[in-house]
Formats: structure tokens, sequence, C-alpha cells
């Protein structure tokens, strides 16, 4: 027995005990024996599978934060070498960026049947977009929109909208803010979607723009939220003629 890890005489128990319980079962003809059987070893399959899943989870975690420590590197000052110590250094945000959505993407593969894939799916559409590389950036957040985690769908659907903002599509844009309205989540409440689509609106529709806001004031009295709507209201300063 030495040299076994607790892990290991659980995978041979549970070995042993499926394989006793097949056995014993081919002995057995009677239809109840066999539902007793096949009870026994449903419950040692879901057993097996909770495991795999909990390592899955555990590792997924881990390569998750190093993509993670990939993104949130400092820069380098734009006039210093690179490292020569073995660290990298970026000089941009749009090249860590890169480097950080291919470390996104690979998490994402990986362990997509978990929580830390999925979060690296959405971090991979964020991190393209950074980078510039929106074609790459629209899949991904697409992806991650469609989530059954509402929370995280409603982040990715916020990045998706600021997307199709970047590239001139208003109208699916606003589609997004307005679902995003109307199935409000803790990461992304009402009141957001509400400022992000009354500021897409400043220019090309003003008037939609001072009706969101003033809606804003109403539905949101002594927020903050109230006090931004009131300084883009004001021309963008705030009360007591302080620049907002």
């Amino acid at each position: 027995m030495q040299g076994y890890t607790r892990r290991q005489l659980k995978e041979d128990k549970l070995a042993t005990t499926t394989k006793d319980a097949a056995a014993w079962a081919a002995g057995h003809k009677n239809p109840v024996v066999w539902g007793i059987v096949l009870v026994v070893l449903v419950v040692l399959g879901t057993v097996g599978f909770f495991t795999w899943r909990s390592q899955l989870l555990e590792k997924g975690n881990i390569d998750l934060g190093t993509a993670l420590r990939v993104y949130g590197q400092p820069l380098r000052p734009a006039s210093a070498p690179p490292a020569t110590d073995g660290t990298v250094g970026y000089a941009t945000i749009a090249e860590r960026s890169k480097a950080a959505q291919k470390v996104f993407k690979e998490v994402a593969g990986k362990y997509s049947m978990v929580g830390p894939g999925r979060v690296a799916r959405y971090m991979e559409g964020v991190s393209a977009m950074q980078a510039g590389d929106n074609a790459a950036a629209e899949p991904a957040l697409k992806t991650a929109s469609e989530f059954g985690d509402k929370d995280l769908s409603a982040l990715a659907k916020v990045s998706l909208a600021q997307l199709y903002r970047a590239t001139n599509r208003a109208a699916e844009a606003s589609k997004v803010y307005k679902d995003l309205e109307d199935h409000p989540t803790d990461t992304v409440p009402k009141v957001r979607a509400q400022l992000d689509r009354a500021e897409m609106y400043e220019k090309s529709a003003p008037d939609q723009a001072a009706a969101l806001y003033q809606l804003i004031q109403k539905e949101n009295p002594k927020t903050a939220a109230a006090q931004i709507a009131a300084a883009k209201l004001n021309g963008g300063k705030q009360p007591g003629g302080m620049n907002f």
C-alpha cells in the first residue's frame, strides 16, 4: 500500500466496487436485483463524474489565473527596452491584450465544460477588442453572451454592444441594451444599460438621449446614476457649474 495517494485508494475502491456489483448481478437474474445493481452503478458513475469535474475545475482555475496575470501585467515605459531577465514586458495595451487573448482562448477551449473556461471565453473577447481584433472578438463575445450564467452573459452583452458601437452598428447595440434593460442582472443592472444607451444616442438622437436621462432620474432618485443623468442634461456639467 505504500506510495499510494488518497485519490488512488478511492479510485481503486470505486473500480473494485463496480466490478463486484457487476459480477454479483451476473449470478442474479431477478429484475429487482438488476434494478438495485443499476442504481448502485449510477451512483458510482455520478461520484466518478463529480470527481472528474472537481479536478477539471481546479486545473481550470489555475490556468485562468495564469491568463489573468498576463492580462493584468504592468506595461513597461515606452522608452524602456524589453526585459532581459526572462519576464515578459509589453509596451502597449494592444500588445499585452493580444498575448492575453491567445492564452484565454487556450483556457476556454480546454475547460469549456466548467466555469473557468466560460470566464476565459468572455475575456478572450474582451482582450481581442482591446487588441483591435474585432473579427475575433465578436464570435467569442457572442458565445459568452449565450451562456447559462446570466451574470457572465450580461457582461458579455455589454462588451458586444460596445463592439457594435465601435463598428457603426448602433441599431444592433441598441437592441442589446434594450435586452439588458428588460433582463437586469447583478453584474449589469437596468440603469447601467440605460446609461450606455443614452450615451450612444447623445449625438445621433439627442432627444432620445434626453428622454432616457430624465427617465433615469425619475426611476433612480438620489443615486449616482441620477447625478450622472443630471450632469448630462446640464450639458456635461454638475449642478453648480462643476464639470462632470
